[in-house]
């Protein structure tokens, strides 16, 4: 006979809860090791390569993960695209604020164009971030739709 170990699925709950939350911690962490190699200490992208290919590899594992089982970070209505656009302005917006406050403390303002040369860089990598953004928020959005549609035909076939 075998040995089962039955478990209450509060403690189940907790256990993946705190499996959860450890993951988001690491993931930040390595987000935070990343900038501070890269802008702070002017490492080249050997020294902290291992970190940008594990958040890469683990933020790709997590959302593939949810499309597989249909239940992506967007909803296939209307609502969805308007995150997929938010989404985009939001990472535009960090990824300028990021880039040009560390870019001033590395370059300073004078080396970057003055307050006019500041403001532009701003413009231009916000633009870039956005666009690059909204590109893979729509990918992701337009798998996670299909996905989706699928599951739904599946449920509706079956009854």
């Amino acid at each position: 006979m075998k040995n089962v170990n039955i478990q209450d699925e509060r403690i189940v709950s907790q256990r993946r809860k705190i499996q959860s939350d450890a993951f988001g911690v690491l993931f930040w962490g390595l987000l935070i090791s990343i900038l501070l190699q890269k802008f702070m200490f002017n490492a080249s992208f050997s020294e902290y390569a291992a970190e940008f290919i594990l958040l890469i590899v683990s933020a790709i594992y997590v959302e593939g993960r949810n499309i597989i089982a249909g239940s992506g970070s967007y909803s296939i209505d209307f609502s969805g695209q308007t995150l997929v656009v938010i989404h985009s302005v939001v990472s535009g917006l960090a990824i300028a604020a990021i880039a040009t406050t560390f870019n001033a403390i590395n370059l300073g303002a004078e080396q970057m164009g003055g307050a006019g040369g500041i403001a532009i860089t701003t413009l231009i990598t916000f633009a870039s971030g956005a666009l690059i953004s909204f590109i893979v928020f729509q990918f992701l959005f337009m798998i996670n739709k299909k996905k989706q549609k699928q599951i739904d035909e599946k449920y509706n076939d079956t009854e």
